[in-house]
């Protein structure tokens, strides 16, 4: 029954997007997304309205239209389009383009009111975030190229890489980025290309679109099985996100086109994930990998400063092999205790509105890993560390860093994972006024990177007692805490590995990228 009342509610937006023509259709996509992502101009053929151009904050632009609804309708673009040259309507014209999405919006306003309601705000909360805020925090930049390059560089995560994909890191990144390029100031890309960039050959690229591209007809299948037609319609896995090139006609010709290259950057760095996660050793890899880049960042962004540095050791209590915590930050005052945890929600986790499923159950996995990060600091009071002796007189806060961010924030995310670890504190028989005395805190390191260059300016106890210490605050995520708390400071954040960016890609490829 609910599937449908659903579909009732979705035949507006179906018979409005039969009318257009696809490939038209998805360049005006890529037109509206790259103005939203890079500010590119919308090109003169297209009829904007009158108050989209004369925006001049993005958050005016996206109560108009949005890239997650833009993503959205380019998913029912491919299911229900037509692929001719001509069509009774066109996405060029504002009121038909607006049109659709204002049937987006009321369709997905039905399927909240009438499936979601109010009781499940909190959780609705989360999950928005999941389908909005990467679309602002993960928006094309060096730094985001650099951070997967030197972790996918890793001796041991490489060789799993060039196994699955056939592909070395540096080709990997060479090819795909030569290809972003492209696609930053073009909807396509007629196939095959004139190659005019030494050391990208045909048989490189049909390599690399194994990986990255479908034929339309192929995606098509591939959306309509996975269409929801219930609470998680606008949230459902979609398969742009694995293969965001579709190989099809475009203009009397074989294209491959882009309509929303942000999407292709990030299965081109953490998308590669879902690609090897299977892959025998892929987990100590990945892990091994992803604790040296955080190593890396710190000691870049504190050199030549007050705080010391102390990489994880092994240490025995009594027959028992252990590991320290992965990294310690630690000044006269306070210490970081840093646990690198590349784990990342699956998909389900993050579209669920019930905590008591999916969400719950990687909550569950997140408390965990604060746990163990108590347990090695446990080992650290007793003096078991072999490189960092216990001093009664320095605060010590725990630090779970994830590659991908969580967005856990708020009360009901926070008083979840809270009530988790308050539970296994009691079962292991820790004292509760831990968790006041050293307080823990989650950070993905897009904010670590910023946190840590902080630190050095104004010190670790300054910096986690005003965000851990205020109720409020510690409800916040690193990044606007950061930018509201340490605005001065804030502004000298650098990029950390401009050398390193400035050898992956040839100037001609550079130049093209965003910074």
């Amino acid at each position: 029954m609910q599937a449908n009342q659903v579909f009732e509610w979705y035949k507006p937006l179906r018979n409005h997007l039969r009318k257009v023509c696809l490939a038209d259709s998805l360049s005006v996509i890529w037109a509206y997304t790259q103005n939203l992502q890079l500010g590119t101009a919308i090109s003169s053929d297209i009829d904007v309205h009158g108050d989209f151009l004369k925006a001049r904050k993005r958050t005016e632009k996206i109560g108009m239209v949005s890239e997650w609804e833009l993503e959205t309708l380019c998913r029912e673009l491919i299911l229900n389009a037509q692929e001719a040259n001509t069509c009774p309507k066109t996405f060029r014209a504002w009121s038909y383009f607006a049109g659709a999405v204002n049937k987006l919006k009321s369709l997905e306003s039905c399927i909240y009111k009438n499936l979601v309601g109010k009781a499940s705000i909190l959780a609705e909360l989360h999950r928005i975030a999941h389908r909005q805020f990467p679309w602002q925090a993960g928006r094309p930049t060096d730094i985001f190229i650099t951070r997967y390059f030197k972790v996918y560089s890793h001796p041991a995560f490489a060789d799993i890489l060039y196994r699955k994909l056939d592909l070395t890191t540096q080709e990997l990144f060479y090819i795909g980025f030569a290809f972003f390029s492209v696609y930053l100031g073009h909807f396509s890309l007629s196939y095959p290309p004139k190659i005019e960039i030494p050391g990208i050959t045909i048989e490189a690229m049909d390599k690399f679109l194994k990986h990255f591209s479908l034929d339309v007809t192929s995606l098509r299948q591939r959306l309509a099985a996975e269409q929801e037609m219930n609470e998680k319609f606008a949230y459902a896995f979609s398969s742009l996100r694995a293969y965001p090139l579709i190989r099809m006609t475009y203009q009397e010709r074989d294209n491959v086109v882009c309509p929303l290259p942000t999407l292709f950057f990030w299965r081109l760095t953490n998308g590669v994930y879902y690609e090897l996660y299977k892959e025998e050793g892929f987990a100590e890899a990945f892990g091994e990998a992803f604790q040296r880049y955080v190593g890396e960042v710190i000691g870049k962004a504190l050199a030549g400063s007050e705080p010391a540095v102390y990489s994880e050791m092994e240490y025995h209590v009594g027959k028992n092999r252990k590991n320290t915590i992965d990294w310690i930050v630690a000044d006269n005052e306070a210490a970081l205790f840093i646990e690198s945890k590349t784990k990342r929600l699956i998909v389900s986790a993050k579209i669920a509105i019930e905590t008591e499923g999916a969400l719950d159950g990687e909550l569950t996995k997140m408390a965990d890993f604060i746990l163990q990060a108590y347990k090695t600091i446990n080992d650290y009071r007793e003096n078991h560390y072999p490189h960092y002796q216990f001093k009664k007189e320095v605060a010590v806060y725990p630090l779970i860093v994830t590659l991908e961010d969580w967005y856990v924030f708020g009360t009901k995310i926070l008083g979840l994972i809270h009530e988790k670890v308050v539970r296994e504190f009691e079962k292991e028989g820790f004292p509760l006024a831990w968790l006041d005395e050293m307080p823990y805190s989650i950070s993905s390191v897009q904010e670590f990177e910023m946190l840590v260059q902080i630190i050095k300016e104004v010190g670790i106890n300054k910096f986690m007692e005003r965000k851990l210490r205020d109720k409020e605050k510690s409800e916040w995520s690193f990044y606007p805490f950061i930018r509201n708390e340490f605005p001065n400071e804030s502004r000298s954040i650098q990029f950390l590995f401009t050398d390193e960016y400035e050898k992956i890609f040839p100037i001609e490829i550079r130049n093209q990228l965003p910074g």
